[in-house]
C-alpha cells in the first residue's frame, strides 16, 4: 500500500503525521517493512532521521527515503524502486504553491491520499483553488482513484465535538473527497518529540518520570494509533472494492 500526506499548503503537520503514522503500532503489525519517503528538498526528516542514527535509535522495521530532485523522471523511478520492495510506503509530500510536480505525481501515484486540512475557510478556499483541481483532473482521467482522496481533520481542540467537525467537512467536500472518521488534535506535545530524533514512543520512554508530560503523549499516541488503524481499514476497503 502507498500512502501520500498531500496538502499544497505548509504547517499542516504532514511530517508529523508521516513519522508517527509509519511508528505507529497498527502500521507496524499490518506490514512487514515500512518505507518512510520525503520528497521535501528541505530535508526537515532527513535531518530528524540523521538524529536517530546519532542517537543509535532503533529503526524498527522502517527505512527512510530522501529524494531531493524535482526532475520528474528521477523521483518517480526513485519512488517505484522503493514501492516495489516494500509492503508499505508512506511519503511526506511538501507544500507546493507553483508547479505541484510532486503534489500532481502523488496524487495519481498513491493508493489512498490523506489531505491534513483545518477547519477553517482560509483551508477551504486554498483547497478548492489548489489541491481539488488536481484531483478531479485525476480522477477524470483515471475513474478508479475516486474513493482514494480522504480529508483528515487537524489541529482540532482536544474537546471539539467530532460530530460536528465531521458535518462540517461533509458539507463542504465535494463529491469525490471523504472525511476520515479520525482527527489529529492541536496537542503541545506534537511540537516537541521530535527533538534528537525521537518517535513518539521513544519520548514517552524519555518523559516516563513526568505524570503530566506522560498523560500528554499518551494522549498523542492514541490519536496516532486511530489514524493509523482508520487509513488500514480504508485501505482494506479499496482493495475489496477493486
Amino acid at each position: 500500500m502507498i500512502i501520500g500526506f498531500v496538502q499544497t499548503k505548509g504547517g499542516t503537520g504532514k511530517s508529523t503525521l508521516a513519522v508517527n503514522t509509519a511508528f505507529s503500532n497498527a502500521m507496524n503489525r499490518r506490514f512487514s517493512s515500512i518505507a518512510l519517503v520525503e520528497l521535501d528538498p528541505q530535508g526537515t526528516l532527513k535531518n530528524w532521521w540523521e538524529e536517530r542514527d546519532e542517537m543509535d535509535l532503533s529503526p524498527g522495521k522502517v527505512t527512510f527515503h530522501h529524494i531531493s530532485s524535482t526532475q520528474k523522471e528521477v523521483f518517480q523511478q526513485g519512488i517505484k524502486s522503493i514501492s516495489d520492495h516494500n509492503d508499505l510506503m508512506i511519503m511526506d509530500i511538501p507544500g507546493e504553491s507553483t508547479g505541484k510536480l510532486h503534489t500532481r505525481f502523488a496524487c495519481a501515484f498513491c493508493d489512498l491520499v490523506i489531505i491534513p486540512m483545518r477547519m477553517s475557510t482560509n483551508d477551504e478556499s486554498a483547497f478548492m483553488g489548489n489541491l481539488y483541481p488536481i484531483i478531479k483532473e485525476i480522477i477524470r482521467a483515471v475513474p478508479e482513484k475516486n474513493g482514494q482522496f480522504h480529508v483528515l481533520p487537524v489541529f482540532t481542540h482536544p474537546l471539539v465535538n467530532l460530530r460536528h467537525c465531521f458535518k462540517y467537512f461533509k458539507d463542504i467536500l465535494p463529491a469525490q473527497i471523504s472525511c476520515l472518521p479520525a482527527v489529529f488534535p492541536a496537542r503541545t506535545v506534537y511540537e516537541n518529540f521530535n527533538r534528537k530524533g525521537f518517535n513518539l514512543h521513544e519520548y514517552a520512554k524519555l518523559v516516563a518520570s513526568n505524570k503530566k508530560y506522560t498523560q500528554q503523549v499518551a494522549k498523542a499516541i492514541e490519536d496516532i494509533e486511530k489514524i493509523s488503524q482508520t487509513i488500514i481499514s480504508i485501505g482494506r476497503a479499496c482493495d475489496d472494492n477493486q
